[in-house]
């Protein structure tokens, strides 16, 4: 059997690459579908790539986190980088997990517009970036260094909120959950 430590190079190795690989793909996706890139014949390459690297990049994400916690020294989230790198990643699941579901539910229409596929760009592209910040953020933490120390990133300091803003942001997005939820299938039976 392998260890947590190395089950967690591993599945994060996969996040990383699958999430670099959809970054690199929404980029040029983005830029063609606004036609700043003229290769209209790439659109469905990106577009399928873009999306199947994010889905394999989100379900390679838990156990990525999982691996993660198991293996680090200490008591689970007993260090401020920790606490980023677990923010981090929900943010970029849950950023991927949007633009996939938009995907999935609007089809090609995503790219329609110039003002959808600078949104869909941007979520795509938020997800990855929030992911290589995780990778970055694990970089400082196992080795003292990482790829971005240029730009002197506080990993160490966590952003925490008051109770209160916690409970309202909870309570707004379900309620935005809710509400998505109900015009998805409002529209899906009015046809």
């Amino acid at each position: 059997m392998i260890s947590s430590e190395t089950f967690h190079v591993v599945t994060t190795e996969l996040v990383v690459g699958s999430f670099s690989v959809a970054g690199l793909s929404f980029t040029f996706c983005t830029l063609i579908y606004l036609g700043l890139l003229k290769r209209p014949s790439w659109s469905p390459i990106f577009d399928h790539v873009a999306h199947f690297t994010l889905a394999f990049g989100l379900a390679a994400t838990p156990f990525a986190i999982l691996s993660g916690l198991s293996s680090a020294p200490g008591e689970g989230l007993n260090s401020p980088i920790l606490v980023n790198k677990m923010f981090l990643s929900m943010t970029g699941f849950g950023f991927a997990l949007g633009c996939l579901l938009a995907r999935w539910r609007l089809g090609g229409k995503v790219w329609s517009t110039t003002k959808s596929t600078a949104l869909h760009g941007a979520s795509g592209l938020a997800a990855c970036g929030a992911m290589l910040l995780t990778a970055s953020a694990g970089g400082t933490f196992a080795r003292g260094e990482s790829l971005l120390d240029l730009f002197h990133l506080p990993y160490e300091h966590v952003l925490l909120f008051p109770v209160m803003v916690s409970a309202i942001a909870l309570l707004l997005g379900i309620t935005m959950l809710v509400i998505s939820w109900k015009r998805m299938n409002a529209s899906s039976t009015v046809h």
